[in-house]
């Protein structure tokens, strides 16, 4: 009996079993409609929505889905949760991440221990290879050469946006390097529960899951399954919508919620004034209600606005919450959750000022609330944070607008929504304030139904024809295929880029590429904007935004030109950008330098002029580099006047240095010394730092950049764990590796034999004797001849230092040692050639012609690889060529595989390789 099936059997898992997993696993008991739900998938599969109200529990349908895993394995082993709110993904990463804690902290106690959460957890551990859940967050920073998910048999909960998710659903992931488009593609697209937080918002891309959903998976696993969660299913205008029962009404906690009180008031407050009387009517309900209140803005600048006059009216006491908002600064002021609640619940902080970011899955209540007049669907979301647990007796909302609104005035919403929502509340009498608990709303709306019109008008979805299938496969070389009609609608919506501040960007793109393998943007230095908006602030100008993904382009403000330089990263490489005429693309990274301004107090506002702080050593515990240059060094230390001088000083101190280990030592010995210079809160940092192993960047060749990084020495998959690895124990690693996922995953007997072979296979081509040279000069250490030939050379050398040594090895540029090992196999082994051609992303559909010239020999034949082919194949493999029948069986098994079901197969040769050279998996 294999791990897997002994696992499952001593651990027996019912239906029975769900309100004992979910108490145990968040802390209080499931409401009907949640075990409902799980029965009713259980019986007869997922429902196209789930339409509970606000507060009612939506995001424990995460919950829901990893009981199901639990309960059998053949249930979709990710689930992509999204939603077009960067705060409430934040907000649903706490929930998932405590469903993680909670299985983890099961899965460590005693064996004897049998409780239905420790059953699940021991059963999901047993799927997912000995961790029981991934949770991952997809927020952005610098395109990295790792996949979202190393472990594709491991149960997984990603939590993102609808860019992030789409375009890595159609193989064109914003910020993902090229190479890595196939398996985003996979992992995306196969095996995979998307649950979509308000779906109404996002019926574009909705439509495009629902297209893709109907396709079958690879191998006997699932392929894509879309959830619409949603308290407003009236926009979807589908069937199969899952609903609240009889036993939810009667139950005593959600029965108070679904009937608390809220009183709201209609009130005509011109454009002109509307700031002002938003902070007034905020004032009044304060006093009032005694208890916090929130303001909800339409625009971003009108938040700015408003926040700044109740900070002025409450030092300290006003919080601004906006999705444009660098992720740095959010988690300071809102850290967790339920910490700010407490905060408001003490009177800490006595108004929070939001835009759209509160809407949806926001856990806040409030006592009172103002907010500017926007269509149903908006304002049912934002009703919804008031007395949102039905313990407040009196709560009250005021709507702030105009009967009849301009379209200027009503952006991003539609006047005539405005004006329908207007009349029909008007109509209810809240003009003269009416009760609208969530009970009483959708009595309301049932008996009086508002007008189509008062939910706005849907964005047209874009068609998904089968004509664009093999497009989508087609990644290298890449068909620009723009992904943003699949996902916000055919109607011309607004492309992200994402801005980093830096204090100490070099000069030149040669020297920040370099720059940005010493120190990559991590995810919490960056703030995702309209590309128009961008572009306009490089200007000079200035555009107002609303806090929604895939707007239309707004008005400009002009303004003075900017002065500096600023670089654009698309994970292939690095581009001056001219501020004159600024030339970005779609998921772009875009580095700037601190001087220009464009946040205040972390949030976007292109006026702001002031110098941006650096956080790029803030993104977590132990920083993954340390800058050690002046313009850093100027925040870092209690006396920034000193920085040069300290600069100076490590530098006299290096340049007696021989070699690395003792240019390392020597800086260790001087910050030791130095500690005391820092100020109080970067000491922890440098101490944590400089309790691991780093090196010291740059070292050797000199470069533009004024100052040093030191960075944690980590194993890199690219090159392995820091040791040469023989090429026979790399390949065994990787057949086990992928035997592993497959057993995991409950494919047949019969479809692993081709990922083994590929796995023996993949790296045959590394025999070439020029690339065996240049990895001996390459190898951090001296290499035993018997680990010859090399699969890695285990180097920790710059890109720059790898280059010099490939021409002295004498290794062609641009060459594809997996091209060369998949020549051979087209004939006889039709997949195992795709997959070996394809494992570093290459040639799909067509590989580049080899730069070598005809006539050199590679040794392909290995003694433990059971290899089929002749003992040498051809350097210069021709397979770009039509005759070579290479792209015939491309398009072959695209045609019997799918576009998803091709990469899943990549993803799964991949992902091993990936694992066997160092990566945690």
């Amino acid at each position: 009996m294999e791990a897997l099936e002994r696992a499952f059997a001593e651990n027996p898992l019912t239906l029975e079993d769900f309100p004992g997993f979910f108490l145990e696993a968040t802390g209080h008991e499931p409401y009907p409609w949640q075990e409902a739900l799980l029965r009713r998938v259980v019986r007869e599969g997922w429902p196209e929505a789930v339409a509970v109200p606000t507060g009612a529990g939506k995001t424990m349908v995460l919950a829901v889905a990893l009981f199901l895993m639990a309960l059998d394995p053949k249930a979709h082993r990710r689930v992509v949760y999204v939603v077009n709110r960067r705060l409430v993904v934040d907000q649903a990463h706490e929930v998932a991440l405590g469903l993680k804690e909670r299985l983890e902290e099961a899965l460590a106690r005693p064996s004897g221990e049998a409780t239905p959460l420790v059953r699940a957890a021991r059963r999901l551990a047993a799927l997912g290879g000995g961790k029981p859940l991934e949770v991952v967050r997809l927020r952005g920073g610098v395109p990295r050469p790792r996949p979202t998910l190393q472990d594709p048999a491991r149960p997984a909960v990603v939590l993102a946006t609808v860019d992030m998710a789409g375009s890595r659903l159609l193989f064109r992931g914003y910020g993902v390097p090229r190479g890595l488009l196939p398996v985003e593609g996979a992992l995306f697209g196969t095996d995979a529960l998307y649950l979509l937080d308000e779906a109404h918002l996002e019926a574009p891309f909705l439509a495009t899951l629902e297209a893709v959903a109907g396709l079958p998976g690879p191998w006997g696993r699932p392929g894509v399954r879309a959830v619409a969660l949603t308290a407003t299913p009236e926009g979807l205008g589908r069937g199969g919508i899952f609903r609240l029962g009889e036993a939810d009404a009667r139950h005593p906690r959600l029965g108070r919620i679904l009937t608390a009180s809220r009183r709201v008031w209609l009130r005509e407050s011109p454009s002109r004034r509307r700031g002002k009387d938003l902070v007034a009517h905020a004032l009044r309900l304060g006093e009032e209600l005694g208890g916090p209140v929130a303001v909800v803005a339409n625009r971003v600048g009108r938040a700015l606005e408003v926040y700044r006059e109740l900070g002025r009216a409450f030092p300290g006491r006003a919080l601004l919450l906006t999705g444009r908002m660098r992720p740095r600064e959010r988690d300071l002021n809102f850290a967790r959750t339920r910490a700010l609640q407490e905060r408001l619940n003490r009177g800490e902080v006595a108004f929070v000022v939001a835009t759209q970011a509160l809407e949806v899955g926001a856990d806040l209540d409030f006592a009172g609330m103002v907010t500017e007049l926007a269509d149903l669907s908006a304002l049912k979301q934002r009703l919804g944070r008031v007395n949102r647990r039905g313990q407040r007796e009196r709560a009250e909302v005021v709507v702030l607008g105009e009967r009849e609104t301009e379209a200027k005035e009503a952006r991003p919403y539609l006047p005539e929504a405005l004006q329908a929502t207007w009349a029909w509340l008007a109509g209810l009498g809240a003009e003269g304030g009416v009760d609208l608990s969530p009970e009483a709303l959708a009595q309301r709306m049932e008996a009086q139904p508002p007008p189509s019109e008062a939910f706005g008008r849907p964005r047209p979805p874009m068609p998904f024809l089968e004509a664009f299938l093999p497009l989508l496969a087609h990644t290298d070389p890449l068909v620009p295929l723009d992904p943003g009609p699949f996902l916000h609608g055919l109607e011309r919506a607004a492309p992200e880029v994402e801005v980093v501040w830096r204090a100490d960007l070099p000069e030149t793109a040669e020297e920040v590429e370099a720059y940005l393998e010493a120190a990559p943007p991590g995810p919490k230095e960056g703030v995702r904007l309209p590309l128009y908006a961008v572009r306009a602030w490089l200007q000079g100008g200035a555009a107002d935004l609303a806090d929604l993904e895939g707007q239309e382009e707004e008005a400009l403000r002009p303004g003075p030109p900017r002065e500096g330089k600023a670089f654009r990263f698309d994970g292939e490489g690095v581009e001056e950008v001219s501020l004159r005429d600024p030339r970005l693309r779609p998921g772009d990274l875009l580095l700037v330098p601190a001087g220009f301004g464009g946040l205040s107090e972390g949030h976007w506002d292109p006026e702001a002029r002031e110098p941006v702080p650096d956080v790029a050593e803030w993104g977590e515990e132990r920083p993954r580099f340390l800058r050690l240059h002046p313009k850093v060094l100027a925040q870092a230390l209690e006396d920034p006047e000193g920085a040069e001088g300290f600069g100076q000083e490590l530098k006299e101190r290096l340049l007696g240095a021989e070699g690395r280990r003792e240019a390392r030592e020597e800086v260790r010995r001087f910050l030791e010394e130095r500690l005391s210079d820092f100020r109080a809160e970067w000491r922890p940092l440098v101490q944590a730092f400089l309790e691991g192993p780093f090196e010291v960047w740059p070292w050797g060749e000199g470069w533009g950049y004024g100052g040093y990084v030191l960075r944690l020495r980590q194993e890199n998959p690219l090159y392995g764990s820091g040791r040469p690895e023989a090429l026979e124990a790399h390949s065994r690693k990787v057949a086990e590796a992928v035997e592993d996922f497959a057993r995991r995953l409950g494919l047949d007997p019969g479809v692993r034999a081709p990922f083994r072979r590929s796995a023996l296979w993949h790296d045959l081509g590394k025999q070439d004797p020029r690339m065996q040279f240049w990895f001996l000069l390459s190898a951090g250490e001296a290499v035993d001849p018997s680990s010859r030939p090399l699969a890695k050379s285990g180097t920790r050398l710059t890109r720059k230092e790898l280059e010099r040594l490939r021409k002295e090895a004498g290794y062609p540029l641009g060459q594809r040692h997996e091209h060369v090992a998949a020549r051979p196999l087209l004939g006889s082994h039709p997949l195992e050639a795709h997959l070996v051609a394809t494992h570093h992303g290459r040639g799909r559909p067509l590989p580049a012609p080899s730069p070598d010239a005809p006539g050199f020999s590679v040794p392909l034949w290995a003694p433990w690889a059971s290899w089929p082919g002749p003992p040498y194949g051809e350097s210069a493999h021709g397979l770009e060529r039509l005759e070579s029948g290479y792209l015939e069986n491309f398009l072959g098994l695209l045609k019997g595989m799918g576009p998803w079901g091709l990469a899943y197969g990549e993803a799964l040769l991949r992902l091993a390789d990936y694992l066997a050279s160092g990566g945690e998996a």
